[in-house]
């Protein structure tokens, strides 16, 4: 049975797709990773494990059969002395013995242990399942995180693209002037350190976007090199609420999940230990054949063919208290996988505290720099037409330049971090996958 990943359409209803022609779509890149990243893999493959092994067989419920068969022949030289004097010699005396049988056992009371390890492997195998879910929800969200920043990161080397092209212009109107005896050799100067700032900025921030791309691609165990165009819309889901997410964290947090699993398997270890004082009975039966023949001794022949049945009774009366001390050792394991579940509870809840508050902020933020932009572009759009009239310097134009591009990197920035925010409070919250179907 190899198991499947299914992203459910939940991801979509919590904006984290977005839709354009000829780019990677976010829901694409996440299909890729899923299907090439190997930690899913390794994790899939033990989720199998735990299912193939999850039997009745292995839980002890089954009886046991066993078919043998043996067969031996010896050539000896024999010395036989009786008590009435006689003595008998024999050279190479043969000895050929055949046996064969079918034994039946099974075990049809063990202290309730076998109900107990069929729990056991229940629990394993769903624990193995919410390990690979919490693999997903990581990878879900290390996709996204770094899909999103490639878009930010472009559209920032946009800006710098555009602050080059406006510094390259400058750089010509001044030569210009310069060549014509209306400009200053300083203002060709200004206009060239400008445009060669523009330039290495432009250059460091394209290495930011390629660097950026690659671990995406190897995210994806793709090629590092390949070409990604992701789509510039970055959306914001602003009606998450706190008391829905932290009762989503209680009902499907993968760390939360797994910290109750290993209360479940730490109380069912606890009853296989008292399963140990209840006594064990087991029942038999079998068919055996067997034959000897001798060239010497009392029979030349003898076989035996036939049924056997029989009841077998355990009880163990003393073993020095190990098990009273592997009982205790147990109880205090128990209590502490249950104190590790709160504190696992506790810390998340923190967490999720944090990030909801940091969410908050970053949205407010967002709002904010986005009124902000206006005022920014209105006071460019108002110093470029000063700046041709002649009413304002090369570093009066400068300085507004700088303002509107810190502008805008501050609405990028603040934008990306409140998608970042989100993507993790989905993910604490255990929203980010879908469910792990089998497929047969």
């Amino acid at each position: 049975m190899k198991l499947r990943i299914t992203i459910t359409i939940l991801i979509a209803a919590h904006g984290l797709f977005t839709f354009a022609q000829d780019t990677l779509k976010l829901q694409d890149a996440i299909v890729l990773a899923l299907q090439n990243n190997y930690s899913i893999s390794l994790a899939e493959n033990t989720a199998r494990i735990s299912g193939i092994n999850n039997t009745t067989g292995n839980a002890g419920m089954l009886p046991k059969l066993d078919l043998t068969g043996a067969r031996s022949i010896s050539i000896n030289n024999s010395h036989a002395e009786y008590f009435d004097g006689r003595v008998r010699d024999v050279a190479d005396a043969k000895t050929n013995n055949q046996s064969a049988g079918v034994q039946l056992s099974w075990t049809i009371f063990d202290g309730m242990n076998m109900f107990i390890q069929r729990d056991k492997l229940n629990e394993l195998q769903e624990l193995s399942n919410i390990q690979l879910r919490g693999v997903v929800e990581n990878t879900v969200s290390l996709v996204s995180n770094v899909y999103f920043d490639i878009a930010v990161q472009q559209k920032i080397l946009g800006l710098y693209h555009e602050a080059l092209n406006i510094s390259t212009q400058r750089k010509q109107f001044a030569k210009a002037r310069l060549d014509l005896g209306k400009g200053s050799e300083l203002a060709f100067l200004q206009a060239t350190v400008d445009m060669n700032a523009d330039s290495a900025n432009y250059m460091k921030q394209l290495s930011v976007v390629q660097n950026t791309i690659s671990d995406l691609n190897l995210i994806l165990c793709r090629d590092l090199k390949t070409a990604v165009l992701v789509e510039k819309n970055i959306p914001v889901n602003s009606t998450l609420l706190y008391d829905e997410l932290w009762s989503k964290v209680q009902e499907q947090s993968p760390d939360l999940l797994e910290a109750r699993s290993a209360i479940n398997l730490a109380n069912l270890a606890t009853k296989e230990l008292k399963s140990v004082r209840l006594p064990r009975l087991s029942v038999n039966s079998g068919y055996s054949y067997s034959k000897s023949q001798s060239d010497v001794g009392v029979f030349t022949s003898n076989r035996n063919i036939g049924f056997s049945a029989g009841v077998t009774l355990n009880y163990n009366i003393f073993n020095g208290f190990t098990n009273n001390q592997k009982l205790k050792a147990a109880q205090i394991r128990e209590e502490s996988a249950v104190q590790d579940a709160e504190l696992q509870k506790l810390n998340l809840e923190a967490n999720l505290q944090q990030v909801y508050n940091d969410f908050q902020t970053n949205l407010k933020l967002v709002r904010f720099e986005k009124e902000n932009m206006k005022f920014a572009h209105l006071n460019w759009d108002i110093t470029q037409e000063k700046y041709k009239l002649g009413a304002l310097n090369d570093v009066e134009l400068r300085e507004t330049q700088q303002k509107l591009l810190d502008a805008e990197n501050r609405l990028l920035q603040s934008l990306f971090r409140c998608k970042s925010a989100e993507i993790e409070l989905l993910r604490i919250s255990g929203q980010l996958s879908g469910n792990i179907v089998p497929e047969k």
